[in-house]
This record gives C-alpha cells, sequence and structure tokens, in this order.
C-alpha cells in the first residue's frame, strides 16, 4: 500500500508526497481554497514555509506545489514554489504526487503596556518598567524564546495633560510580525514611564489597529495588557473612579465584539482584583460580574516571567491547516511521531487521545504532545495510506 508521508516542524511545515509528478493544474495559491501559507507577511523566502517564496508585495506566494501543478509540460516545482525546466520524467507510480503544507495557526498578539510614572516603582530588585523590558525581551524573555511562534506587536500607552496634544499617546512599533523582538526591544528601550493610565481609551485605539490592520487569515489576535494601576480616563486624568474602570470593561467587551480577546496582567499590587476579573471576563467574552476568566498578576520579576510565559503558551495553538484534505472517517490509519534531541515527548502518538482531526483539513495534538510542540523542540510526523487523501 503506498503511503503519503508528511513533516509538519512546530514553526514550519513541509511535507513530502506518495508516488509520481504531474503537470498543470493550479498552483497552490489558485485553488478555490487556498494554502494556508498564501499571503503570510514575508520580507524574506526565509521567512516563508517550504515550498514556497516572499512575493515583491511581501506576501508569501507558490507557482506550484512538489507534485508539478501549476507548472507547464516538462517543468517541475522546486522548493520555493518557482517552476523550473525538468527532463527527468515521472516515477512511473500509479499514486499521483500530493504536496500538503500544514501551517501552524500563529497567534497575533498586540502588548499594550502601561507607560504611567508608576512603573518607576521598586519591584523586586528592580522598577516595574525594567521588569517588564526584561520578561519581555531579555535573554530568556517570552519575545526572545517565542518570537519565531506568535505575530507580536507593542503600543505602550499614557497620557501628560500638559504636554501632550492627543489622549492617549499610543507610541507603538512599526508593526506586528514574527520575529518582531528588536523592533519590540528598540521601543522599550526609547522610552519610559510618563504620567497618567487611560486604559480604557488605550484599548479602543488597539482595536483600531487591528481592524485598519488585522491579521493573517486563521490567527488568532490577542491584546495583552500590562499595567501597574488603576485606570483613569482623557476627560479626567485625575479620576482613579468607577467611569474609569467602566471604560476599561466596556473597551475589553468591544475587542471581544470584535472578535478581539483581551487578557490582562497587573504588574504589582495596585489594581484591584475585583476590577482586573471585571476586564478579563469582558475580555473573554463573559458577563463582567460573574465571569470567571483568568487574569494575572505579578509581584516580582520571577512571578512577571512565569505570567507571560503562561500567557503565550497558553495562547500557542496546536491546530494545523492542511491545504489538502484527509478523510477523517479513516484518520486512524495514519501513524503520528514525535522526534527531536530535545523533544520531551518522543515517539508514537496514539490516535484519539494525543492527537485528532479537528475536520478534513485540520490536524491537532493534544496533551503533553501539544505542550511539547509549543516548546518549538519537536518535529511532528504523520503518515497516511493514500487512499485516505481526498483529491
Amino acid at each position: 500500500m503506498k503511503r503519503l508521508a508528511f513533516v509538519v516542524f512546530a514553526s514550519l511545515a513541509s511535507l513530502a508526497a506518495c508516488g509520481g509528478t504531474h503537470t498543470g493544474g493550479l498552483g497552490p495559491c489558485e485553488q478555490g481554497i487556498p494554502d494556508p501559507a498564501c499571503g503570510l507577511p514575508c520580507t524574506l523566502d526565509a521567512n516563508c514555509p517550504t515550498g514556497f517564496h516572499c512575493s515583491p508585495e511581501q506576501t508569501c506566494t507558490a507557482e506550484c506545489d512538489q507534485g508539478g501543478n501549476g507548472c507547464g509540460p516538462g517543468q517541475s516545482c522546486d522548493s520555493s514554489g518557482h517552476c523550473f525546466d525538468d527532463t527527468s520524467g515521472t516515477d512511473g507510480n500509479e499514486c499521483p504526487s500530493v504536496t500538503v503544507s500544514p501551517m501552524p495557526r500563529i497567534p497575533t498578539v498586540q502588548l499594550l503596556i502601561d507607560q504611567s510614572g508608576s512603573m518607576t516603582q521598586s519591584f523586586g530588585g528592580t522598577d516595574r518598567w525594567n521588569a517588564v523590558k526584561q520578561a519581555l525581551v531579555g535573554n530568556q524573555g517570552v519575545i526572545t524564546t517565542l518570537q519565531s511562534q506568535v505575530v507580536f506587536g507593542a503600543s505602550l500607552y499614557t497620557y501628560n495633560q500638559g504636554t501632550d496634544a492627543v489622549c492617549p499617546r499610543i507610541t507603538r512599533t512599526p508593526m506586528r510580525s514574527l520575529n518582531n523582538g528588536t523592533a519590540i526591544s528598540q521601543l522599550l528601550n526609547a522610552n519610559g514611564p510618563a504620567s497618567d493610565t487611560p486604559t480604557g481609551e488605550s484599548i479602543r485605539k488597539v482595536i483600531e489597529d487591528f481592524q485598519q490592520n488585522p491579521p493573517a487569515a486563521n490567527s488568532v489576535p490577542v491584546i495583552l495588557l500590562a499595567t501597574d494601576g488603576e485606570p483613569d480616563r482623557c476627560a479626567d486624568p485625575d479620576a482613579h473612579d468607577a467611569v474609569s474602570r467602566q471604560l476599561s470593561v466596556d473597551a475589553a467587551a468591544a475587542a471581544y465584539a470584535a472578535g478581539i480577546r483581551t487578557i490582562v496582567l497587573s504588574v504589582g499590587n495596585q489594581v484591584g482584583d475585583d476590577h482586573l476579573q471585571a476586564v478579563a471576563n469582558a475580555g473573554a467574552g463573559m458577563p463582567p460580574a460573574t465571569g470567571t476568566a483568568p487574569f494575572y498578576k505579578a509581584n516580582n520579576p520571577a512571578e512577571l516571567s512565569a505570567a507571560l510565559s503562561s500567557i503565550i503558551t497558553g495562547i500557542l495553538s496546536c491546530e494545523f491547516d492542511l491545504s489538502g484534505q484527509v478523510d477523517v472517517n479513516r484518520a486512524d490509519e495514519g501513524t503520528v511521531d514525535l522526534s527531536g534531541g530535545n523533544c520531551s515527548a518522543a515517539g508514537s502518538l496514539d490516535f484519539g487521545t494525543e492527537w485528532e482531526m479537528v475536520d478534513s483539513n485540520t490536524i491537532r495534538v493534544l496533551g503533553g504532545a501539544c505542550d511539547a510542540l509549543k516548546a518549538g523542540n519537536c518535529t511532528l510526523q504523520a503518515t497516511f495510506a493514500c487512499g485516505t487523501i481526498i483529491l
């Protein structure tokens, strides 16, 4: 029985196919349901998965797939999705060559960081501002270690009524992208704690930015709010009151209504748990007064690093989009293995308990295998009978 083997990496994925080569047909970006890799942002070919290259428009594309679809007679497809003249012929197998490029569902996280003056307060041997910087972009910071798996952007927010012409004052990275740690580090190093805390209005500015610059298809958008104080508002920068708190709750609810999750992290203990809970609930689509969404508090640098790591790894998905389709009724005929020198869950995975098909073109890894993939140390390999592939 001929079998189709494919390999999924925790950050990028490429699949080997069974059988012979054919030409013609549509390339992976011209099909009715394009490959999930098509249109991903890029600046270099290296930013795109195997089988794709970066177009002049700075999006991933491919003229063809590894089976030759998209190429003319006498042509084959190279590893970057370009057609080239090839006289090697076919291998004669009756099972057609099929290339499927599974892509992890990469989350898009916009950090919304409180730039108020209280961020200078002592925080376990440093101050709150520098603790946030270290936890994000230090040598072991969450952005430093996970920026290849998460699209990150960052916005700083504050307002000085005496000098700022616009409220809130938002200072942000030029874009959200993979491997955006350098830009976020530059943003944090070039700025520092300033004045007030118009949290509600600032969340709404991030909503506007997401609407103007939407994430890639299938990417889950998230606002990660890191704040160290009770909110105030543009109309009254000294009003740390119920009105200001309600503005933040309403803004988080508006973000959720726009398809954007809001997660809240308190840097220090100056924000009341009742308010953190209400914002977290609204940001998760729960009733603000009665929901049970998680919120996070950190009172020292170690707790801050742990909280950020927990938040970001929790956002990472273990679902992979496939450009081809698998017969879900025969998915249990497949075999899935994890490997890698530092993989904590190496070995064959059990169908139904450690991996499953969500639908005909989405595979989901479960439990400890999912945790191992999120750590970025494992290679996932799955093999399916050719008969289970829907052409």
